[in-house]
């Protein structure tokens, strides 16, 4: 009786460690596709921006830790990068993650200083960080128009600007400890101007500190032999160059940290930028709305624009400015628009900014055409048709702002 005691206690022991093991790989699953499900990961990123080109991957270790990359437009000439590295392992970190990526996006929404964004963002994440985790963080934004790349890097892994002729230019200056440590922390920012491909290259310390069976450490100089004369010719061959190179060192060592790498290509020439700006304000008054479109005929002639383009971009004048001064306002006072375009090259980029109600136009269905007029609904048809006619269309809250922009591609084909 005292085996089949044995034998019976034995195997309720490993069901549990067995059901322990399954919640444990189930937590490492989740936090895994919180991690994955919080980055950007269609390239190319930026298929009709000819300034530039970024490939970014993560490859995620098995106990998943809180690396993550971003980035994105926050205006039509600023490009905002993040890379960046959380404390610990698991959902608590893959949680960690989430919040700094979408406090940093949500700050550079309103602010072009990389410096003043830690600072903010490091205030909200310290004063309720019960857990301790910290998050090291290098964050840029570039100016596509002049090549001017404002940064700072919070305890992160220096990063490197490569020329076109493979020489490195390391982006070593700390602006301020790891985020999340302690609040009232201030940090600083870097400025440098990028040249026409030159690129920016990113990492985590898992590209680094991986190590191989005899425990040695893949290491910077590694690294830095690799950008200066590694066989790459874009950010996507450099980057998969560089994870190709760190998985041949590891062999068959265990990987025990994620290892994310981001690569963004710089491809305008700074010298050879230009564009012609124009702006104008008017009142919440229908009648302006003709004031506008003749603003912007003299505009269009002036720039030999196509007459074909002059009419599509009145027409998304007439039913946006319709929509802004009929919807846009839940009082009776008198309030202003700001309408800015900019021409560069073969590119218009057209900016309407209203103190409004918060009202994001492009988010209607599209309507249904076999219905008849009295049976759509109001505006309906004409913000489709505003789609249709743009190339791009985008909204977005700012401060207590409508922003909507407008772009159109090849304007003189």
């Amino acid at each position: 009786s005292g085996i089949i005691r044995d034998i019976t206690e034995r195997k309720e022991i490993e069901e549990v460690l067995q059901k322990a093991k399954r919640r444990m790989e189930d937590e490492l699953n989740i936090a895994k596709d919180i991690q994955m499900s919080m980055l950007p990961l269609i390239f190319p990123a930026f298929p009709k921006r000819e300034e530039v080109d970024i490939y970014a991957e993560l490859i995620p270790a098995r106990e998943v830790g809180g690396d993550f990359y971003d980035f994105h437009f926050i205006d039509e000439n600023h490009l905002c990068l993040v890379m960046a590295d959380v404390s610990g392992k698991g959902v608590p970190a893959a949680l960690m993650m989430a919040v700094t990526k979408t406090l940093l996006k949500s700050r550079a929404s309103n602010d072009k200083s990389t410096a003043s964004i830690l600072t903010d963002v490091n205030n909200e994440i310290a004063k309720d960080n019960d857990t301790y985790m910290f998050i090291t963080v290098f964050i840029a934004i570039l100016n596509t128009n002049t090549g001017e790349l404002i940064y700072s890097n919070a305890g992160h892994n220096p990063s490197y600007v490569i020329s076109k002729e493979k020489k490195l230019t390391k982006l070593g200056d700390l602006h301020g400890p790891v985020i999340g440590a302690m609040e009232g922390m201030t940090y600083g920012e870097t400025s440098l101007v990028l040249k026409k491909n030159d690129i920016i290259f990113s990492y985590t310390d898992g590209v680094t500190e991986s190590h191989n069976i005899n425990e040695e450490l893949y290491s910077d100089p590694k690294l830095e032999e690799l950008l200066e004369n590694g066989a790459y010719d874009s950010p996507k061959t450099l980057s998969k160059l560089v994870l190709e190179s760190v998985r041949e060192f590891e062999g068959e060592a265990e990987q025990f940290d994620d290892i994310t790498v981001m690569a963004v290509e710089y491809y305008q020439n700074p010298n050879t930028v230009s564009s012609i700006n124009s702006s104008i304000k008017i009142k919440n008054d229908l009648k302006q709305i003709v004031t506008v479109i003749e603003w912007f005929e003299s505009f269009a002639i002036e720039n030999e624009m196509p007459f074909a383009i002059t009419q599509k971009i009145n027409i998304a004048f007439d039913e946006l400015l319709n929509n802004i001064i009929s919807y846009g306002y839940d009082d009776e006072e008198i309030h202003e628009i700001d309408i800015e375009i900019e021409l560069r090259s073969e590119r218009l980029i057209i900016i309407l900014s209203d103190d409004g109600i918060p009202f994001n136009p492009f988010k209607k269905d599209p309507p249904d055409t076999m219905l008849t007029v009295e049976e759509r609904m109001i505006g309906g048809l004409g913000i489709h048709l505003v789609k249709k006619l743009m190339d791009e269309c985008e909204y977005k809250r700012q401060t207590n702002n409508n922003i909507i922009t407008l772009i159109k591609h090849n304007i003189n084909i």
